[in-house]
């Protein structure tokens, strides 16, 4: 093996910690091998990093999922009424929190982290998107959020 900035074969393996940091995921670290050139200095990456980096982040985005899903029907959401409201084929939000085979898609992850982050959004969404519904909730929510900061 050769340094891809000089050609020179002087390299030295080191390790390297990778954090990855998932929302509402429990922070995960993995380690990576960093391959340094002792004649020029430069550094790279593992070939190899990438497939570890991305099994985990696998891993990352489905406890998002199932933590999100957790939380939501901990406040009394039901995964069958959450999935009327969007608008979901009944059963995809088990499949979602159950399946450990199924890594959520960038589009379902993002969906679930608005929901879990504006909970409120499931009423607007059973109120077919009704713009003066929206507005209204959003009102009210803004109002609670101020109100629990200020005794908080």
């Amino acid at each position: 093996m050769k340094c891809s900035y000089c050609g020179s074969d002087s390299l030295v393996i080191q390790e390297a910690i990778f954090a990855l940091n998932e929302p509402f995921a429990q922070k995960k670290t993995v380690p990576v091998k960093v391959i340094r050139c002792e004649a020029c200095g430069f550094e790279e990456d593992d070939p190899g990093n990438d497939v570890l980096i991305q099994k985990e982040l696998a891993l990352q985005k489905q406890s998002s999922m199932v933590n999100i899903l957790n939380y939501l029907n901990e406040q009394g959401y039901s995964n069958a009424s959450m999935e009327r409201s969007l608008g979901l084929p009944a059963r995809t939000l088990a499949r979602w929190k159950n399946d450990s085979a199924i890594v959520p898609s960038a589009a379902a992850l993002a969906l679930m982290r608005i929901v879990r982050t504006y909970p409120w959004i499931l009423q607007v969404a059973d109120a077919k998107f009704d713009e003066e519904i929206a507005c209204s909730l959003l009102s009210h929510a803004t109002v609670e959020s101020t109100r629990m900061r200020s005794l908080g």
